[in-house]
């Protein structure tokens, strides 16, 4: 009897070794750390640049721009070791130049994760009646094909595959 239990004992400390050095090997001192290391085997996907973030207690969301000016999310943790990857949302339809016609151009959605583009009159957007955070991206890029264009992105309560319901308002208060 006394055998197994240091036998199960041996083996939980391994497993628990090996998940400690896995841990270890995908955290990253910064979170701009462990987005480029994610990124860099990625093929045809290069950061050209990391321009907004939040980060709330152990939690980060992260934009950057690809090579081909399409907008990405990431999500971090910060975990025993540092900051590791989570999540990432490709917003491939999402491009800073294209023009856009209506106040709310599509949206990508990963997980309970929600984030697309506003055109300058958009002044607040509500995700199933959560207020979405407004970057404006005239604030980080040069170019007339900005023009007050806006990021927006939202945490929604639960990541089902329920529908979303997205309501864009200007400075009025008038719905779009």
């Amino acid at each position: 009897m006394r055998n197994r239990i240091i036998g199960a004992a041996v083996i939980i400390a391994l497993v628990g070794i090996i998940f400690l050095y896995e841990d270890n090997q995908r955290s990253f001192s910064t979170p701009l750390e462990a987005i480029y290391h994610q990124t860099e085997n990625q093929e045809g996907v290069t950061v050209k640049e990391i321009f907004a973030s939040s980060q709330v207690n152990n939690h980060a969301d992260y934009f950057y721009i690809t090579n081909s000016d399409n907008i990405v999310a990431v999500q971090l943790s910060k975990g025993l070791f540092g900051w590791r990857f989570d999540s990432l949302s490709t917003g491939s339809g999402l491009n800073i130049y294209h023009k856009i016609s209506k106040p709310i151009n599509g949206y990508i959605r990963g997980g309970d994760f929600v984030f697309g583009l506003a055109t300058e009159q958009v002044d607040r957007i509500e995700v199933n009646n959560i207020q979405a955070r407004l970057i404006p991206l005239d604030f980080y890029f040069e170019g007339k094909e900005i023009n007050g264009k806006k990021l927006w992105y939202v945490h929604t309560k639960n990541d089902s595959g329920e529908s979303i319901e997205i309501h864009a308002y200007d400075k009025s208060n008038k719905e779009l």
